[in-house]
């Protein structure tokens, strides 16, 4: 009887790296990113990137924490991994880049890593504080969602992400196009959707976060008024703060904005009576978030920005995608583009302001936004098979 041992993932072992390339070669149309960003799996403190070996004949599961397991040298073949990512500053911890080789589905071993990194959720939440453990997957993954549902998750929302293959027809959006791609409400002609009121609503109505804290504040507000998710949606993930590079330098360069409920009252100079508002109980339009970082496992599109919005108005929702069609989000943005990561200067910005226009991305957001038939958020082309997030409670 074939048993299976958990252990690190070795980066520079040659049978890691090619076994994991095997296991990842037909995903996404083989274009998976996994075999790309797995030595810096390996490499960051936290993260634990779980490899499933075959091993004697017994299932050998580590009951303490991934870092203490014994690495062997890596010559035993890797069949299934698992990346264990913990998000401290929101006490939770994310479970990703869970691939098992073709040969060896449907034989527990997705579940085995589960059941292994549960395991390992539970015994930091009893040496620190309470860890929510968070994943997600694609709603035709049956199997997998039979391995989460077996191993005690349970789904919990959705992140709504626009399909990459309705990108990739819009002119000049592929990466290999020479054509110049059109912003995104523009490629899609899709302008007339969003409402006269939140094309009204001031730049200056939104305040640009500076730090993680105010964000972490910020998305727990969204959760408690408005019940969003509490977490900034991101490409089949949460982006959590104190975990992503690219969300720090999106703060640095203010490219992390709050609309301020306070300035959208029916006694504001943003809007008018005329514009017919709907606002909501306490005479706001509602909060908005709206994030704009760049994701290098983007291969297939010329654009690598992500937009992430947290809304749950129409209203709200719109005046986000406005403003990140905006030119003022378009300077930020070239400014991005034009800093190395020292924060120098490459480009001056008398050429940034000759230069700039609004740019591609691609666009996230909370399942807290309504899906109203004719609306904005509606019309755009989400991807048909949905990305269901799943939590573990901690009993």
């Amino acid at each position: 009887n074939v048993g299976y041992q958990l252990r690190p993932y070795n980066p520079m072992c040659e049978s890691d790296r090619s076994s994991l390339k095997e296991i990842c070669a037909n995903v996404y149309g083989g274009t998976d990113y996994v075999p790309s960003v797995a030595s810096s799996y390996a490499a960051d403190p936290a993260c634990s990137f779980i490899a499933l070996t075959k091993d004697g004949d017994k299932v050998y599961v580590d009951k303490g924490d991934a870092a203490t397991i014994d690495a062997t040298d890596g010559d035993d073949v890797i069949l299934a991994v698992a990346n264990y990512k913990r998000l401290t500053a929101q006490r939770s911890a994310w479970i990703e880049a869970v691939r098992t080789h073709p040969d060896h589905q449907n034989q527990g071993l997705a579940s085995t890593l589960l059941h292994y990194l549960v395991e390992l959720s539970r015994q930091e939440s009893e040496n620190f504080a309470s860890t929510n453990l968070l994943t997600c997957t694609i709603q035709s993954n049956k199997g997998m969602i039979r391995a989460l549902e077996k191993a005690g998750f349970a789904q919990r929302n959705t992140i709504q992400i626009l399909s990459f293959d309705k990108f990739k027809e819009l002119p000049g959006w592929k990466s290999d196009s020479d054509e110049t791609p059109q912003s995104l409400l523009d490629a899609l002609n899709l302008k007339h959707l969003v409402s006269p009121t939140a094309k009204r609503i001031a730049s200056s109505s939104w305040r640009t976060i500076d730090t993680e804290e105010e964000l972490l504040k910020r998305l727990q507000q969204c959760k408690k008024q408005n019940g969003s998710s509490g977490y900034l949606p991101g490409l089949y993930e949460y982006i959590v703060p104190g975990n992503s590079l690219h969300l720090k330098r999106s703060l640095e360069h203010g490219l992390v904005l709050g609309l301020d409920p306070l300035s959208l009252t029916k006694t504001s100079n943003s809007v008018t009576d005329s514009d017919a508002v709907i606002f909501n109980e306490e005479g706001r339009v509602g909060q908005a978030i709206l994030v704009l970082t760049q994701d290098e496992r983007i291969s297939s599109l010329k654009s690598k920005w992500v937009c992430s919005i947290v809304a749950h108005t129409n209203l709200a929702f719109e005046a986000a995608m406005w403003h990140a069609n905006s030119l003022d989000v378009a300077r930020r943005m070239e400014s991005f583009q034009h800093r190395d990561y020292n924060g120098v200067d490459n480009m001056t910005n008398a050429k940034i302001e000759s230069s700039v226009s609004p740019s591609p991305f691609c666009l996230v957001f909370d399942d807290a936004v309504p899906l109203d038939p004719g609306t904005l958020a509606h019309s755009l082309p989400r991807v048909t098979d949905q990305c269901v997030v799943f939590s573990y409670e901690h009993k």
